[in-house]
């Protein structure tokens, strides 16, 4: 996942050595910033690279300023006179730099969007596109609904790679019936099935990440090598006998404690919401009119919360749940809170 860009004449110099943007980074500073310069997009990422900043929320929440600057929310005294309007390179440029500085408004930005809103106040929290704080990557959850629900309920908030997305429980596939899925839905619901997709989906992604394994590699979708397979990769390099069903409780098991810590630092089931405007409709294109229902995510994430065995009010893993993941331990400590 490393493109290579070089650029060496124009406003927006591209060192090969900082790589070049991928799809994500295109995105965040390109359509979420209305930029259209690709020059200036992989300056961004260069200049991201060089800070260590990751740049889908640096974009994002660029971009998330754009929006109240166009509608009055920031000013120029704000900005320290950068004209934030969409599609300004310059001024996206600028910001960047300004970010990761910590200058001017940048040092407001530097916080994240979330953070931003709650300074400027002025009803920029309407605008936000985040959830627990955490910028929405390039992925629409209203046309791929599971995720809407993962950005909610994902105790790190919205993040692409928690879970397979919609497209690929859309057809009869022999890779999802390892994980017990073999009822496809339609992209565009989010029922009961459609729930239990995306917890599976979910637990399987956590234990992928407690085995440190490439995403892009291994998975139940369009990967290159199915469950089946890294479960015969698992045992052969650790001469252990672990199942598919093994692999997916240890993925519970990691959610169970992340949520529990959560928890123990106050981050309860207020925090499993989405954005306000993700319930207002999409304007234009094809995705125009669809917006996610809020009764709909409702009974999705109740239903998220049966299948995962937390408490339907405080989103915090049962007793019972705990003690069949092999975490009692944790029992005492949250009894104590």
């Amino acid at each position: 996942c490393k493109p290579v860009v070089a650029v060496e004449e124009g406003d927006y110099p591209v060192d090969p050595r900082y790589g070049g943007p991928e799809y994500e980074t295109v995105c965040t500073f390109g359509s979420y910033c209305g930029v259209d310069d690709l020059t200036a997009i992989a300056h961004a990422n260069q200049l991201c690279n060089m800070y260590g900043m990751d740049t889908i929320t640096c974009g994002a929440t660029i971009a998330w300023a754009m929006d109240c600057y166009e509608r009055g929310l920031i000013t120029l005294e704000d900005t320290g006179g950068i004209d934030l309007r969409f599609g300004n390179a310059q001024a996206m440029i600028d910001t960047v730099k300004l970010t990761a500085q910590r200058k001017g408004i940048g040092k407001i930005l530097s916080e994240g969007s979330a953070r931003a809103a709650r300074h400027f106040g002025r009803d920029t929290e309407k605008l936000l596109v985040s959830a627990k704080g955490q910028e929405f990557p390039a992925h629409m959850p209203q046309v791929k609904r599971s995720l809407a629900l993962i950005y909610a309920v994902n105790p790190s908030g919205a993040d692409h790679q928690s879970s397979e997305h919609d497209p690929s429980y859309t057809y009869p596939s022999e890779r999802m019936a390892q994980i017990g899925l073999t009822n496809p839905q339609p992209e565009n619901v989010l029922n009961e099935e459609k729930v239990r997709f995306a917890y599976i989906t979910q637990c399987l992604y956590s234990a992928m990440d407690c085995l440190d394994v490439c995403q892009f590699v291994y998975g139940p979708g369009w990967q290159l090598y199915d469950v089946g397979q890294l479960v015969g990769l698992l045992n052969a390099v650790t001469d252990w006998d672990v199942t598919v069903e093994e692999l997916l409780r240890l993925g519970e098991r990691k959610l169970a404690m992340m949520r529990a810590y959560n928890y123990l630092e106050g981050i309860d089931s207020q925090y499993d919401r989405l954005p306000e405007k993700l319930s207002r409709a999409l304007a234009g294109g094809p995705t125009d009119g669809i917006f996610i229902k809020e009764d709909e995510f409702e009974k999705a994430r109740q239903a998220y919360y049966r299948l995962a065995g937390y408490d339907e009010q405080s989103g915090l893993p049962c007793e019972e749940r705990l003690n069949t993941l092999e975490l009692a331990w944790l029992v005492d400590k949250l009894r104590g809170k």
